[in-house]
Formats: structure tokens, C-alpha cells, sequence
């Protein structure tokens, strides 16, 4: 500590305890700041509350509140009667610490979350782009289906048809069954030219 702190914090000490001042120490927080209270001159109902900072570079009027506890900020606007105690300051920063400590696995925890969701919004994109990836082929088989029918049944159709041998013969037997329905026998040749011939009965001579 400079002699220059030493100095003031005397200063500080001698101005508190000062008979006839009408000013006390209330008390002192975790960072070195002191807090008097003395009555109001003009008779007010509350007394006057200041604040010296331990900092030298700040001072009364320019001071940030994130450098006073809440609760000496409370006394200080004589929002609360007694001013807090050390075991109360300590129980506040624990707090905040818990809640810092809380807020920091809630926000993991959240994190965490949002990126289980988008990987399963990623895989239900995926899972729909495949059935509509099948669907589409599907349709595409079902189109091609009639076309690839018809060409088969025109393959197919020639085969069906008989061959000029087995044409012949089923000729020869539909003239065999003509010629006994009008009572005479054919000439049966072999070969596909068979032609059947004229007959005509001829008459007997008698001896």
C-alpha cells in the first residue's frame, strides 16, 4: 500500500470520528468502500448517506453501481434502515455465484437441445426426400409398364402362328373330312403341293 492510500485512509478514519461533524462510520464492504451517515442539517426525515470509494479514480458522483453491493446500494437511497453485514454481503455473493453457475449449465443444457432438434429436423428432411425420391420412381416403373407389354405381346406374336408343314397337314385332314361327307376317298399324295383330284364313277360293262 503507497503511503499516498495510507494517507487518505487516515484521512478518511479521522473525518469519521471527528467530534461535532455529526458524521459515523456505517460500515465497510468487501472492496474497500466506506459508508457514513450523519442527520440532515435542514431537519429532513432521513439522514444523509454517502459513500467514500476505495478507488481514487472514481469519486462520489461518478461511481458505477456494478461497484457497490445491492444491498449498500439500498442504504445508501435509505431504501432500508440497517445497513447489511458482512455475513449477509457473503451470502448474497454466494448466491449469485450459484445463479451464475445455474445459468451457465441451463444454457449448455439448451444448446445441447437445439442442436438434438436440428439434427433431427435433418433427418426427418432426409426421411421424406427418400419417399418421395421412391414415389417418384415408382411412377416412372408404373408408366413404362403398358409400353413394355405391348412390345412383348408384338414380340410374342409371331411365334403364335403356325409353321407352313402343320398348315398342310391340318389342309389334308380337313379334305379328308370333306370327301367322306360327299362319298368318295381322296388321293392322299405327301408333300405340301397335294392337290386333291377329279373323279367320276365310270359305268360297268356287262359280259
Amino acid at each position: 500500500m503507497s503511503n499516498l492510500s495510507l494517507m487518505r485512509r487516515l484521512a478518511m478514519s479521522f473525518k469519521a470520528v471527528a467530534p461535532g461533524n455529526g458524521r459515523h462510520l456505517a460500515g465497510k464492504d468487501f472492496e474497500g468502500n466506506l459508508y457514513f451517515e450523519k442527520p440532515d442539517p435542514n431537519g429532513g426525515r432521513y439522514p444523509r448517506r454517502t459513500v467514500e470509494l476505495a478507488d481514487p479514480k472514481l469519486s462520489e458522483a461518478n461511481y458505477d453501481d456494478a461497484n457497490i453491493s445491492v444491498q449498500w446500494q439500498a442504504w445508501l437511497r435509505n431504501t432500508r434502515k440497517d445497513p447489511p453485514t458482512q455475513a449477509e454481503i457473503q451470502r448474497d455473493e454466494a448466491r449469485k455465484l450459484l445463479t451464475v453457475a445455474r445459468a451457465k449449465v441451463l444454457d449448455q443444457a439448451w444448446q445441447d437441445r437445439k442442436a438434438e432438434l436440428a439434427l433431427e429436423q435433418a433427418q426427418g428432411r432426409q426421411a421424406i426426400l427418400g419417399l418421395a425420391s421412391a414415389a417418384s420412381k415408382g411412377g416412372e416403373e408404373a408408366t413404362a409398364t403398358p409400353g413394355a407389354t405391348t412390345a412383348a405381346t408384338k414380340n410374342a406374336a409371331p411365334s403364335e402362328e403356325e409353321d407352313p408343314a402343320k398348315s398342310a397337314a391340318r389342309k389334308q385332314i380337313e379334305e379328308r373330312e370333306a370327301s367322306r361327307k360327299v362319298g368318295f376317298k381322296p388321293q392322299v399324295q405327301q408333300g405340301d403341293t397335294f392337290e386333291p383330284q377329279a373323279w367320276s364313277p365310270v359305268a360297268s360293262r356287262r359280259r
